[in-house]
């Protein structure tokens, strides 16, 4: 990834594809997680209507001056989850074309920033998933008050939604919301942050799978592929104790009568994992959902993924 910016210990990313200036910002800090998520509105007027909106579902949103470089008007709300810490809609952001210095400029027209010429080849920005123990109050008020579309959604033994996949835009998703199991590690957290690369799974995904081997750096999920959204995916966990997913390929939706798709538990493992790997031990142990009790769970291969023994990256 490119860094845009850097600004006290606050440090501003974007990945090849990205349109705008940047698309993550990370910051020092004593503990992994998600301090907020931004998303841009298509209309200025958008954001005094959405304040509305939110205010009448019951929670505060207020207009305040961004501390990001090239982020204009911006509207902080809470919403029922409990992470990220806040939400905010956007209108005015700086966009790469504008932005990127000519040395990294692409020669296409239609692309704002080279290849890069080493590290992952991250296309751009995809989905946030978060862990959260009311994921689908949250994926329902998501739908009535931001006008997010359901697209996939996953049911437990008694009906009950257990996550839902969402978007405004033609993909699967640029938000999920997943009901982790009450033993787990990573309750009411952000799961990660996924970005999309090129070529599937015998292109830069595996290419992305020896870096990260080569820097000892472990993979906590993947390759694989889902059922849910057809992608391939690998998981790996920063050293800071954030996991960033590894997207590519998957489906995109345009049928403008689409309805959601639903998946039980008649459905088995299908849904998380398509092929590639087991869902069981593994799903709990990719997702964190490794029990905080006495119980061994190593025989199955699976231990809290952040705490795990360090290993040092080669100089």
């Amino acid at each position: 990834m490119y860094l845009r910016h850097e600004e006290g210990d606050s440090y501003y990313l974007a990945a090849y594809g990205d349109w705008q200036d940047f698309t993550l910002v990370l910051h020092e800090g004593d503990e992994w997680g998600c301090k907020n998520v931004a998303w841009k509105v298509s209309d200025e007027d958008d954001l005094e209507s959405y304040q509305e909106r939110i205010e009448e579902s019951g929670y505060d949103a207020e207009f305040v001056d961004s501390e990001k470089p090239g982020i204009g008007n911006t509207l902080r709300f809470d919403y029922p989850g409990a992470s990220p810490e806040y939400m905010e809609l956007v209108y005015d952001v700086a966009r790469a074309f504008d932005t990127v210095p000519e040395e990294n400029r692409s020669r296409l027209k239609n692309q704002p920033t080279r290849k890069p010429e080493q590290g992952a080849g991250y296309r751009r920005i995809d989905h946030v998933n978060f862990n959260l123990s009311n994921a689908s109050e949250c994926a329902q008020w998501f739908q009535d008050v931001l006008d997010f579309n359901l697209r996939e959604e996953g049911l437990g033994p008694d009906g009950e939604q257990l996550a839902a996949w969402l978007s405004v835009s033609p993909l699967v998703h640029e938000i999920a919301f997943v009901t982790p199991p009450e033993d787990g590690n990573a309750l009411d957290k952000i799961d990660h942050v996924a970005y999309y690369m090129d070529g599937g799974q015998a292109g830069e995904l595996e290419r992305t799978a020896d870096l990260l081997k080569e820097r000892n750096i472990e993979i906590v999920g993947g390759p694989a592929r889902h059922g849910i959204s057809q992608a391939h995916f690998m998981y790996y966990v920063t050293p800071g104790g954030n996991k960033v997913e590894v997207f590519s390929g998957g489906y995109l939706i345009f049928d403008p009568e689409w309805e959601p798709i639903t998946w039980t538990p008649e459905d088995g493992s299908d849904g998380f994992v398509w092929w590639g790997g087991k869902a069981g031990s593994h799903a709990r142990r990719q997702y964190d959902f490794v029990p905080t009790d006495e119980t061994d769970w190593s025989e199955h291969d699976a231990y809290p993924i952040r705490t795990r023994p360090e290993q040092e990256p080669p100089e």
